[in-house]
């Protein structure tokens, strides 16, 4: 991996890691100044693509139907966003042989299951915590607190409240579903909300923030 610069283009900062130093940057500050030189880049892009468009020796990743152990559950694997597929990769990496339910909670909250044979069962997407207090102009606030009250005595409050009521319960139940489907499960959060979900979550969890930036290692070595 010497000299090898790894890049998380998400939709609201860019991550990247080299020399085993990891930096970020909101996309609305990112440069590609801001990159150390390298000789390979390998990037993952669910983002705006054209931040680096002018940076050479660049591999923008894709997701693959199949991966050492892992297999998609994608009709068109394609299709599958590269996030997912990187941080199911990591996951599969660092904890073989256990049922993994991964959940990444950044701009969209997302949700894959894959067995401890590597099969990914499929997944869920929806709205993260800022795209639901952003979706109503009205009450629409960057707040990213999440806080549980069973009610409120203000509009304001009932609506930090009421998002955060909506995005916990639907991880909750999403667990304790697979859970009583699977018996063994292992949760992994990842994602810009990780460690306050983590904080506010009834079951436990693994919490690695960078499981995507982690997949990309392993995707890269792959090619090396």
């Amino acid at each position: 991996m010497d000299n090898i610069l790894l890049i998380d283009i998400g939709n609201t900062a860019v991550k990247w890691i080299f020399g085993g130093e990891y930096n970020s940057a909101l996309v609305t500050d990112f440069s590609i100044d801001l990159l150390p030189k390298a000789t390979q880049v390998f990037v993952s892009c669910v983002g705006n693509q054209s931040l680096l468009k002018d940076l050479d020796n660049t591999v923008f990743v894709k997701s693959r139907a199949q991966f050492n152990n892992f297999k998609s559950a994608y009709k068109k694997p394609q299709d599958l966003g590269v996030d997912r597929f990187l941080a199911m990769i990591a996951a599969i990496g660092q904890l073989s042989d256990q049922n993994v339910l991964i959940i990444d909670a950044g701009s969209a909250l997302t949700f894959d299951l894959v067995l401890a044979n590597g099969e990914h069962q499929g997944g869920l997407i929806m709205p993260g915590l800022g795209k639901l207090r952003r979706s109503f102009n009205q009450f629409s606030t960057d707040s990213k607190n999440i806080a549980l009250a069973p009610l409120a005595d203000n509009t304001k409050g009932g609506w930090e409240f009421g998002t955060a009521q909506m995005l916990m319960s639907v991880i909750e139940s999403q667990i304790k579903y697979h859970q009583t489907q699977l018996g063994d499960l292992q949760v992994i959060l990842t994602g810009g909300n990780a460690k306050m979900i983590a904080y506010r979550l009834n079951q436990s969890a693994l919490v690695k923030q960078n499981l995507v930036l982690d997949g990309l290692a392993l995707y890269a070595q792959s090619c090396n």
